[in-house]
């Protein structure tokens, strides 16, 4: 085996590894996002922790809503950007095994 070819199956697997990372934390935050949006509409998430403020405000409530989805969209930009950092990881890994 070549230096470029041990090179090449080490950047595989390093990208495999980060990928897993990525698929495991990405997944974990649109469950944690969609668990907030559920207890803001209708108190019907899991509604402890971090979700329980989204409870104690939501729709039927009356309370203020406007920072609660301010803060949920800056949430849903940094999924958005965690996704679009997943995606280059997979193509990059694509194009390694040569399947690009």
């Amino acid at each position: 085996m070549s230096g470029a070819e041990g090179e090449a199956k080490d950047m595989i697997a390093k990208l495999h590894e980060e990928i897993s990372v990525a698929e495991s934390g990405l997944g974990g935050a649109m469950m944690g996002i969609a668990d907030s949006y559920m207890e803001l509409a209708c108190g019907a998430g899991r509604g402890y922790g971090v979700h329980a403020h989204y409870r104690e405000s939501k729709i039927h409530t009356g309370k203020p809503l406007t920072q609660l989805a301010v803060d949920l969209a800056a949430w849903a930009a940094d999924i958005t950007a965690k996704a679009a950092d997943l995606d280059a990881k997979r193509a990059a890994l694509k194009q390694l095994k040569g399947e690009g």
